[in-house]
């Protein structure tokens, strides 16, 4: 039975960055290219326009099946149930979320950094207990992980999805340079 291959998590997560390892794989990818690569994105966002909607409508999912589609959580809690699902988590660190979301808004956050933390941290478990209470499998990339020790992380995303595409093509797609915004310790 056909699939859709779900990438989630937090906005400034890593979600297009697996979208773009993801199309180096077999896995076509389930795009529109209306919003456009920039300096926050330099790779693009790999997005559909269609998403935005999904809490209304969520019939665009039916031309879903076998390709990999990016929906920021807590959105997925809106697919449709009847369909099946595969998900790609993208776990990032909270504070370099954050800033990375101030830095593309261009907007100091800090003093609502608090807040916008304890709202993100339900957007996840709301969005793991969607996954773990409808049956659908899902893998947690972390994307400090990623950029630190890609070798591992890109293992676990093949063994998770069965992906047969060169390992060391899924590996060149991610760009330690790319890696702004972090914590430094």
């Amino acid at each position: 039975m056909a699939e859709i291959l779900i990438i989630t998590g937090l906005p400034r997560s890593g979600t297009s960055l697996m979208m773009q390892i993801i199309e180096k794989s077999e896995i076509p990818v389930f795009t529109d290219g209306k919003r456009e690569k920039d300096v926050n994105n330099p790779q693009g966002y790999f997005e559909l326009e269609a998403v935005k909607g999904i809490v209304k409508d969520n019939s665009f999912l039916e031309n879903a099946n076998g390709k990999a589609l990016k929906i920021v959580a807590p959105l997925p809690i809106f697919l449709d149930k009847k369909l099946n699902y595969r998900v790609i988590f993208m776990r990032r660190n909270i504070d370099e979320v954050l800033r990375s979301q101030e830095v593309m808004l261009q907007k100091d956050q800090q003093s609502e950094k608090e807040k916008f933390s304890g709202i993100y941290e339900q957007h996840i478990a709301k969005t793991h207990r969607f996954f773990e209470d409808n049956s659908i499998p899902y893998i947690d990339i972390n994307y400090n992980d990623l950029m630190l020790n890609p070798e591992r992380e890109i293992d676990k995303l093949i063994a998770f999805c069965g992906i047969k595409s060169d390992r060391k093509t899924l590996l060149d797609v991610v760009r330690p340079e790319l890696y702004r915004n972090r914590n430094e310790k």
